[in-house]
């Protein structure tokens, strides 16, 4: 039976009132999720098998397993263990090698009274690491060191944002991952990128877009995509989902190319862009063997802590909504549309999911697994599929820790401005989501005025004051620059309006919160004046390094905000 797992078990939400698990597998199977104690006792148990059929040889579940008696929970800081049982045949998935206690074949974690130790990261990318090893082994390692010990074993891992990098991956990586996805799929995955003279669309079959040579096919299409580096760029749901598959544990323990002859003949011999590769590939190959090496254990550690995940750009493409601009041109293009649609949809497969089942409904499930399993290419599931990803607005979470967190999703809920090509980093209805999930949490919790909630914000709310400067500083003499008929002459003239206002934004990422005074106000009132908050501690990924800052928020009618840093501290770490 475990020849079937492709990844996976992960532990997803796990609260006093409901545990859920998670994997992926090649075929259709039948297993209960039990969640049993110390001594032995089953204290609950799944009693749906859910699924959802991403191909012909893909199926993901959602085991989510409440206590058998309703009227109990499940108890906080104590040891419980979870096992999967075939219903067929009434035995246990062997999970012996994904234990830190060997006293038992299952894993083990526990549910928070009040949160103690806590794991955090973000940014993760299989050949980013150069000699160093994938930072999730660390975490292993610290779990296996204190995994027996309620008042040192970290209870949650939160995964702020870049989970994966779809735009940049490594060579042989990406050759693997086509090679996965054609058989896990099971039929051609077309990607509309052009028209023809009828006005009809053309379609590309992912599988015959070349390795690197990605970033050229997206730029003569026009996707409306700005990473600089995307020549192996994700496109394909498959080739998204296999990437999930892999980073997250690597279960089947797929083989990246370990030599370039094994890739040589993709490409044209003695071709420029061939000698391009090859170089990549000889850049990327020792990384990629580190991190390849840790998988194990990093399948290991997400299979014994409750694990929780919201994206950021890199989950989909670098720059991700960076601008009103760049929303408006990826979305009116077929090929950047869909490419964005299939990163929204293995992200709810792979990610979303898991945080809180709650927030999707089978309209959803149905509609990404309508698109996946249909053969016919059908132009109105096709469409189905592109808006209702789009549109979708329940990608942000809250868990009912103590504290409790919330995960902001500022990616997707983002509101046009008319007087700044920078967008407010959520709308007004983020901000009412945010309201409601405050009321939730205050529901049959105990949250007083000096409560101090989690905001997971992906990116930076108080950034690394030096730097910010700077892109502030660069950002306020190009709008000075913009001024001068000159740039307006030259600018007219490539026909790109605010040209040098769009390009500094994407180089220097002019889009942490405090950076963005609107979108900085807006969090700040509705934490401050809507939720009466008083104090809260807010957690980013996005920047690639380390840091820790303490300020103070006063708002005073008819003035500026003032924030005043009274805490800095920086510490250089590996990317």
């Amino acid at each position: 039976m475990n020849t079937s797992l492709l990844a996976g078990p992960i532990l997803r939400r796990a609260t006093p009132n409901r545990v859920c698990v998670w994997f992926a597998t090649v075929e259709l199977i039948n297993l209960t999720l039990q969640i049993i104690s110390k001594d032995g006792k089953v204290l609950g148990e799944s009693t749906q098998n859910n699924y959802c059929r991403l191909g012909q040889n893909l199926f993901v579940y959602l085991l989510q397993a409440r206590c058998n008696d309703p009227t109990q929970t499940y108890p906080v800081d104590a040891f419980l263990y979870y096992r999967l049982i075939d219903a067929v045949t009434d035995t246990p998935l062997d999970l012996s090698a994904l234990t830190y206690d060997k006293s038992t074949p299952y894993p083990k974690f526990f549910i928070p009274d009040a949160l103690q130790q806590l794991l955090h990261g973000s940014c993760r990318k299989p050949h980013g690491g150069e000699n160093s090893p994938d930072a999730l082994s660390y975490a292993d390692s610290l779990l296996e060191s204190t995994h027996d010990d309620l008042t040192k074993r970290p209870a949650v891992l939160l995964m702020t944002g870049d989970q994966i990098y779809a735009d940049d991956v490594p060579i042989s990586v990406l050759a693997m991952l086509k090679e996965k996805a054609a058989a896990l799929i099971g039929r051609p995955e077309l990607l509309p990128y052009d028209k023809d003279a009828k006005g009809l669309t053309i379609y590309q079959d992912s599988q015959n877009i070349p390795l690197h040579g990605r970033k050229s096919f997206l730029k003569e299409y026009k996707s409306g995509f700005t990473s600089d580096e995307s020549e192996n760029h994700l496109m394909s749901f498959g080739e998204f989902a296999t990437m999930y598959i892999y980073v997250f544990g690597n279960t089947q323990n797929w083989q990246p190319a370990e030599k370039w002859a094994l890739l040589a003949q993709q490409f044209i011999a003695d071709t420029k862009e061939s000698k391009k590769a090859e170089q990549a590939f000889i850049n990327q190959q020792a990384a990629v063997d580190k991190f390849q090496s840790t998988l194990p254990n990093v399948r290991r550690l997400l299979a014994n802590i409750p694990t929780y995940m919201i994206f950021d750009d890199h989950d989909v493409t670098d720059d991700w909504n960076i601008t009103n601009d760049w929303y408006d041109g990826v979305r009116s293009s077929a090929l950047g549309r869909r490419i964005v649609a299939n990163a929204l949809a293995s992200y709810w497969a792979f990610q979303g999911w898991g945080n809180d089942p709650d927030n999707f409904d089978k309209d959803l499930q149905l509609t990404i697994s309508q698109y996946l399993l249909d053969a016919a290419n059908s132009p109105e599931i096709n469409e189905r599929y592109d808006l209702h990803t789009w549109k979708y607005r329940g990608w942000g979470f809250s868990v009912p820790t103590s504290p409790p967190i919330i995960a902001v999703d500022s990616r997707t809920q983002r509101m046009p401005t008319t007087n700044s090509y920078l967008p407010v980093l959520l709308d007004r209805y983020a901000r009412d989501w945010l309201r409601v999930e405050w009321a939730k949490l205050k529901t049959g919790q105990n949250i007083s005025a000096d409560t101090c909630p989690i905001f997971i914000t992906t990116t930076p709310v108080l950034g690394f004051s030096v730097l910010e400067r700077v892109q502030k500083a660069a950002y306020w003499l190009v709008e000075v620059l913009e001024g001068f008929q000159y740039v307006k002459y030259f600018e007219w003239f490539i026909g790109k309006e605010a040209y040098l206002t769009k390009k500094i934004i994407g180089l220097a990422d002019v889009e942490a919160w405090s950076s963005n005074k609107p979108s900085f106000l807006t969090l700040m009132n509705c934490l401050s004046e809507d939720m009466q908050i008083k104090q809260c501690v807010f957690l980013s990924g996005d920047v690639h390094y380390s840091f820790s800052a303490m300020g103070r928020y006063i708002y005073e009618q008819g003035t500026d905000a003032l924030l005043s840093i009274s805490k800095f501290l920086l510490k250089k770490l590996p990317q």
